[in-house]
Formats: C-alpha cells, structure tokens, sequence
C-alpha cells in the first residue's frame, strides 16, 4: 500500500512540475510538442507619424446660429477625425489621437438647457481618447458631470443605455487636501503611426492631465468653499511624464492642460519629459515652440478652431521604436461656409452623421425654448465700448446690469468683463427679436444674483476698489449712477442728474442714504487684492454682514421672467441703455 501511495505522489508531483513548465501530459504520460514561438514581425526602419487633433473651451457650442443659418461645429469637428481615422470597415481610432483642453459644457444655451448631454454624448461617439478639466465645469458642480470611474457621464441614444469611456485627467485636483477619485492623473493610449509609404508602428502615447490654479475663475461656493483646491505645481506633471517614460510605458507624453498652453509650456522648464503641451482656458489659438525647443498648441475656442499637430516616430535597425519631434503644428478653423446644414443635402459631405444626429436631436429637445421669443430690441446690442467711457461701458452689458437691477429690485449693478460672453448685433435691420435662448446665452453661468442694502458710502468704498487694476477686471461695467474718473480716482458722483460726490466732499446727506446693490454670485464671492493699493473686495465682508438681503435668484431663470414682463407692459420692444455711466473725466 505504501509503495503504491509513493509511486501515486511521485507521478503527481512530476505532473504537477510539467504542468508548472508549461506541458501538457496527456493520459499516456508523455509530453504534447510545444508549438514553435511566434516569431514577431520585425518593424521596418524609417519615420512614422501620428495626427492628433486637439478642440478646447468648447462651452457648449455643439452648433450656434447667425443670419446665415445653424452652424453644425462639432459635426464639422467630427468630420476631420473620420477623414483620418477612416469610414466604415477602414475605421480605426488608433489612427488619430483626439483631446480636449477643458470647459466644455457651459455657454450655449442648447447645452445649458440639456444640462451638457449632447457634448458628452458627442464626445464619446467621436471617441475622444482625454479630456481636460475645466474652471466651468464646476459651474454644475464637476464631480456631478463624471462617473465613479473618471470617465464622462453615461446616457441613453436610441432607447439604449450606453457607457461612456472617455476619461478626465486632472494630476492635481485635490478636496480637504485629498487628491479627488473623480480624475485621472493620466491615461495611457495604444496608438498606430504610420510611414509615408503605409506601412505602421504601434505607438503608446501618455495623456498627462493638469489645471493651472483657477479658484478665481470659479464661484467661490463651487470651489474653495467646496474644499477644493489646485496645486500648481508643474514638477507634479513632470515627474508623472517622467516616471512614465523611464518605465517605458509610453513612447511620447503630452501635458493636457486647461491652462494657456505656451505659459505652461516654459513653467515646466527645460528638463521636462513631456514632449507637447496642449492647452486651453484662455479661448486663444496658440502655437509654438519654446526656446529650447519644447511644442506648444492650443485650439481656441467654441468650436469656431481646432488644433492639428503630427508626432513623430522613428524605428532603428533593431526595431526599437522612439519619439522624434513634433510637426506640422497648426490651427485650423471650422469653415463657416460648409458646417451649414439646412437641407438635407447641404454640405453632407463635411459633417459627420453620428454628431449631426446628435445635434439635431439636442436642438428638437429645446426647441421650444430656442424659439420662444421674450420680445425685441432696436439698438445694436453689442460689445463695443460707448464713445466717453474710458472702454468701461458697451450695450450689452449695460444691459446686463440693468436686467440684475430689475431681478433685485435695486438701484445699482455691476457686470464683470469675462461676464459678457454674447451679442446681439441688429444687422442692418430695424428690430431684432430675443428669444429665451438669447437669455441663456446672455447668462450662460447659473450664477446667483446677490443682493446688498449698502450706503452711498459704502458704493464710493466699492467704485474706488473699482479703479484699482484688480477691481476693474471683477466690477468692470454699471449702471445705476453716474461715476465720472480720471486716472484711478473717483471725482465725482452723479444720481439721476445730480451731482451727490465731487472733489472729495458729499452733497448733503447722500453719504448716509442707502440704496439697493444687486451683482452676480461671481462677482461677490471672488476676492481680488489689488497689489499696488491693497485693497480688497468689498463685498466679501458685507456676505457676512446684515447688508446681504438674499441671495437665491438665479440670473437667466430670472432674467426671462423680468424681460417677460417687460415686454408685456411695452407691447414687446425691450428697452436698452445706451449710455456710459463710467464716464472718463477730461
């Protein structure tokens, strides 16, 4: 018994060591042949590219409309990467690497209205391989705009639940001092470049995620007063890029980043690993190199452009494969001409199918907002500074003060410069009809209106905050009383005609008299220390004060409530001022 149990257990561990080895033993004990090693194709030497193409700031600008019609952008967009990524059976996303420097949802009212869907549901039907984090996606709060995974948000097209696979990459993103799960410091991406004579390599590509320090472009209450936080610190991105490269995980790196691209580029320095930055953030088109050689890119903005670049690879003698330089950077605009599509014929051949549907669909869903008109205007309202101003007054946004006025009841307004992100231009014609639409677009930001009971003491406090360089760039247009300046100092004051302030003395008991102050949540929570001065948004220590009324409006529902009424009262014209009232003095 005992030496049958040996003779079992010697057979079994013999077994089990063939099987260790990678053998297989059949019943009759001997060995099945291994089959011979796959020999590998050896890569040919020579020089092969990869395309990437990058769009940024997007805002929501799926399509935008003007007298010529609806514009389909991204559909256009979209038409590019399949001219390189192929069609049909020749489709391959390897062919073309597609990125997004960040911003992409808030801004146009088709967007605003479906909550960002068309651009998600775009995004991953274009099958973007990254995206960057923007400012204003904590507009809607960012970490609600991203599944559990750091991927976009999943949706339903065609009665069918689709998952979305593209990923958000921000590498310093932190809350409570926690770097957040809702990012992704990188993503690798499997990528095939090609040679000039068709032949291909198999590339890997590192997408590097990173955000300048951005809490001043975010409402306060959906940022820092969230407990979240941005590290601008490049060496972060450079030792990721780094690491990834030495481990020999990547071929190339690129610094994805919703900041200005060249700014970022020269901040990571001469010894960085990354091989490109592309950027975003300050809706310009930018390219370049650095001094020492490092490629910077960047898109624009609203779809209006998009960038275009080519990496280059090279293969030696012993197939290894290595990065080589960057080519043919670029940016490209979208043709206003071709992105038209009002029949069913019209320019088919540069829109893409799958983003024209989408787009469509988006424009069906709101359409009843998009056409529902409020009333109409008979002055150009545009941005062009009033003659008298010192460039502190356009149209349109004495407009939008006027229309915080009349949410808040008040008597006096500011907008912010990078507030005003529309027109409304006559174009030629005697009226101009506004729609709800127009209303979005006209606040594009959800922003909260608050709402102050402050002295005219306290305004001159506010006005003279308003001429230093950091107040003006937040307290940059009014309406509601007449400031006349010269230089950076307030000279006088005048209400209704009347003169209440000059050379430094009050009329009366108008330094006493309280008046109602109505502004946007960014202007009131955002906090600006003029350098030269010192001084300081005066209105961050009023939040804490009994001078806050409320705080609860939000503007574009709002606004079309108070243009709604307005214009059942004047049998719809939709009255604008026209006039400065930051007024330079002589």
């Amino acid at each position: 018994m005992k030496n049958r149990f040996n003779t079992f257990l010697l057979f079994a561990i013999s077994a089990l060591l063939l099987f260790a080895c990678g053998k297989v033993v059949p019943e009759n004990g001997q060995p099945v042949p291994e089959d011979p090693p796959v020999q590998q194709e050896k890569l040919l030497p020579g020089e092969y590219y990869l395309p990437l193409i990058e769009t940024t700031d997007i805002h929501g600008y799926i399509v935008s409309s003007d007298k010529s019609g609806i514009h389909y952008r991204l559909a256009y967009v979209a038409d590019k990467v399949k001219d390189i990524r192929g069609r049909d059976a020749g489709y391959g996303k390897d062919k073309l690497l597609l990125l997004d420097g960040g911003d992409l949802y808030q801004g146009c009212s088709v967007s605003n209205l479906l909550s960002g869907s068309p651009i998600y549901i775009s995004m991953d039907k274009m099958e973007y391989d990254a995206v960057a984090l923007g400012n204003h996606e904590f507009d809607w709060h960012a970490e609600k705009m991203v599944d559990s995974d750091a991927t976009l948000l999943d949706y339903e097209w065609d009665g069918q639940q689709c998952v979305n696979e593209v990923p958000l990459v921000c590498s310093n993103l932190y809350k409570d001092g926690e770097k957040v799960s809702w990012t992704r410091d990188y993503v690798i991406v499997d990528k095939t470049a090609t040679g000039p004579d068709g032949r291909s390599v198999p590339v890997k590509v590192g997408i590097v995620g990173f955000a300048v320090n951005y809490a001043s472009s975010i409402m306060t209450s959906k940022f820092t007063g969230e407990g979240y936080s941005i590290k601008e610190d490049f060496s972060i991105a450079n030792g990721i890029a780094a690491s990834l490269e030495s481990s020999g995980q990547c071929d190339a790196t690129v610094l994805l980043i919703h900041g200005v691209a060249d700014n970022a580029a020269k901040m990571l320095g001469q010894d960085s690993a990354i091989d490109l930055v592309l950027g975003g953030h300050s809706h310009q088109t930018i390219s370049g190199w650095t001094s020492w050689g490092l490629p910077y890119l960047q898109g624009g903005r609203y779809c209006e452009h998009y960038a275009y670049a080519e990496l280059e690879f090279t293969v030696d003698d012993s197939s290894a494969v290595s990065f080589k330089g960057v080519n043919k950077l670029k940016v490209l605009d979208v043709d206003a001409s071709r992105d038209i599509h009002t029949t069913v014929a019209q320019n088919a051949a540069d829109l893409e199918e799958d983003i024209l549907s989408v787009s469509d669909n988006a424009i069906a869903a709101v359409s009843r907002q998009l056409n529902e008109v409020v009333g109409y205007i008979d002055v150009d309202a545009t941005g062009r500074y009033i003659s008298g101003s010192g460039n502190r007054a356009t149209v349109i946004s004495n407009w939008m003060c006027d229309i915080l006025r009349r949410i808040g009841e008040a008597d006096v307004s500011f907008v912010n410069s990078g507030g005003v992100r529309t027109s409304f231009p006559l174009d030629g014609k005697s009226r101009r009809n506004i729609t709800v639409s127009n209303v979005y677009e006209l606040f594009p930001f959800d922003n909260a209106t608050y709402v102050y009971s402050i002295t005219y003491a306290d305004l001159l406090d506010l006005l003279e905050y308003a001429m230093t360089g950091s107040g003006q760039s937040l307290f940059s247009y009014m309406t509601g009383i007449d400031c006349y300046f010269s230089g950076y100092e307030v000279t006088s004051l005048r209400k209704d005609g009347t003169v209440i302030y000059q050379n430094n003395r009050w009329t009366g008991d108008w330094a006493s008299r309280t008046l109602i102050l109505s502004v946007s949540e960014y202007l009131a929570t955002t906090q600006r220390v003029d350098s030269y001065t010192g001084s300081g948004n005066p209105l961050l220590k009023w939040n804490n004060s009994s001078r806050l009324l409320y705080n609860n409006l939000i503007d574009n529902e709002n606004a079309v409530l108070v243009l709604q009424a307005e214009a059942a009262a004047s049998g719809g014209h939709l009255y604008i001022d026209s006039a400065p009232h930051f007024i330079q003095s002589n």
